[in-house]
């Protein structure tokens, strides 16, 4: 096709192209407006502290979701699905936080998360108390459904030595094609994870607990101290979970704090953020 047949094509005039244009745009406004939006607002500091006695919740937090608001001196969460309240404020590398919180739920499930990026969840070290109906208690990395170290080496070593199977037509083919990369790939992983190189700065995972339950209508203090490699979670004075994070997040992106909750009704208070 000669140039001037090309720049007159019926799909290049200005009729077709110009709604085409628009529509691309319009699918992509929410991925620019993450790409272009930056770093979350600062504006407050630490050491900071927090007794929410007072009318509204301020301009030292944010969120985008959830019907968040103070009530009877108490910071309350009413099932906010994920939606934390972010404090605007950076965390330095070391720090302590603590604070007092109750779930009016009955399976628990209180939670709230440290070293995000202030703006959407998941994005640093969830604490979860009580969580899945009160099944468990976690620290997760990036990931509240990651896998903790051992559970990882389970599945990379059902991978690594698979179970033989009897497939059929296309399947076998693929599977052939398939296994011995996935094969290989997981022994290499095995190895890293031996050597002690396998999680990075990006690589979810989890350290839990089976027995540690939350009480309905109980208040609880909880403390957080991230010194290092060490991410360490106290109740009441007393060691819930400790995570020793080869790859600890800190810095641009991973430097907020945030109250947050699934389903149930949750009240936190006395705020305390302070640096090591």
């Amino acid at each position: 096709m000669s140039a001037a047949a090309w720049r007159s094509h019926p799909w290049l005039a200005p009729r077709v192209l110009v709604p085409l244009a628009a529509v691309l745009v319009a699918v992509q406004l929410p991925f620019l407006h993450w790409a272009l939006r930056g770093a979350a607002e600062v504006n407050a500091a630490v050491p900071y502290e927090d007794k929410f006695d007072r009318a509204s919740i301020g301009e030292a937090w944010w969120s985008n979701g959830g019907h968040w608001r103070l009530v009877k001196g108490e910071l309350y969460s009413p099932g906010v699905g994920n939606n934390p309240l972010w404090l605007k404020a950076r965390l330095p590398a070391d720090v302590r936080i603590e604070f007092d919180v109750r779930s009016e739920g009955a399976d628990g499930d209180v939670k709230w998360e440290a070293f995000g990026d202030g703006r959407n969840h998941s994005t640093g070290y969830v604490f979860l108390f009580g969580a899945w109906h009160n099944r468990e208690s976690r620290i997760c990395k990036l990931d509240e459904h990651a896998f903790t170290a051992e559970e990882m080496r389970a599945q990379l070593a059902g991978l690594a030595r698979p179970f033989p199977r009897r497939l059929e037509g296309m399947d076998r083919i693929l599977d052939a094609v398939r296994d011995p990369f996935v094969r290989w790939g997981a022994r290499h992983d095995l190895e890293r994870l031996e050597k002690g190189t396998f999680y990075g700065e990006e690589t979810p995972f989890v350290v839990k607990r089976m027995d540690l339950k939350a009480e309905k209508g109980r208040r609880y203090h909880m403390r957080v101290i991230k010194q290092g490699r060490l991410v360490r979670w106290d109740v009441d004075g007393s060691v819930a979970l400790e995570m020793n994070d080869p790859a600890p997040l800190s810095g641009k992106g991973h430097d907020r704090f945030g109250f947050s909750s699934w389903a149930n009704d949750t009240y936190f208070d006395n705020l305390v953020v302070a640096p090591l």
